[in-house]
């Protein structure tokens, strides 16, 4: 990862108010904005979730946000997202060995799930991700669930 990348992680209250106003910049700005869909981003998930922020000279340019499952030893990764002008430079990998770490090392998770788009499942699968079920539609976009067994 190039040098002027930073990356930290803080559970929500750990987050400062402009940290997660910029959070939720970003994930307006992509999601919504630049891919058009239209979903509940505000899902009362971000409280109980650990968020990897990384930022280029104090911007921050790609985020993902990983939670336990509350109804089985499942963790997830979430709302994995990278500014345009920051793609291809290896953000999306970084973000995601990260969110693996960390429910490595903090979570009693065995299995990892994620809800990935259709035209992202392949960059999932380099890190061991397998598709499970159909595609679906969620917010206008084709997704499909993708699961890791630990």
């Amino acid at each position: 990862m190039p040098e002027c990348y930073k990356t930290q992680v803080n559970a929500f209250y750990q987050l400062e108010l402009n940290d997660l106003y910029a959070i939720l910049r970003l994930r307006q700005d992509v999601f919504i904005d630049e891919q058009q869909s239209i979903y509940n981003d505000i899902d009362n998930f971000d409280q109980s979730s650990l968020h990897i922020c990384i930022y280029c000279e104090g911007e921050l340019v790609a985020y993902a946000r990983v939670r336990e499952a509350k109804v089985s030893e499942l963790a997830k990764i979430e709302r994995v997202v990278c500014t345009k002008s920051h793609r291809g430079k290896g953000l999306g990998a970084t973000l995601i060995r990260e969110s693996l770490e960390l429910i490595k090392d903090r979570f009693s998770c065995v299995d990892v799930m994620l809800s990935a788009q259709n035209v992202a499942s392949d960059f999932y699968l380099q890190f061991g991700f397998h598709v499970q079920g159909l595609p679906y539609d969620d917010g206008g976009i084709e997704h499909i669930d993708m699961h890791l067994a630990q």
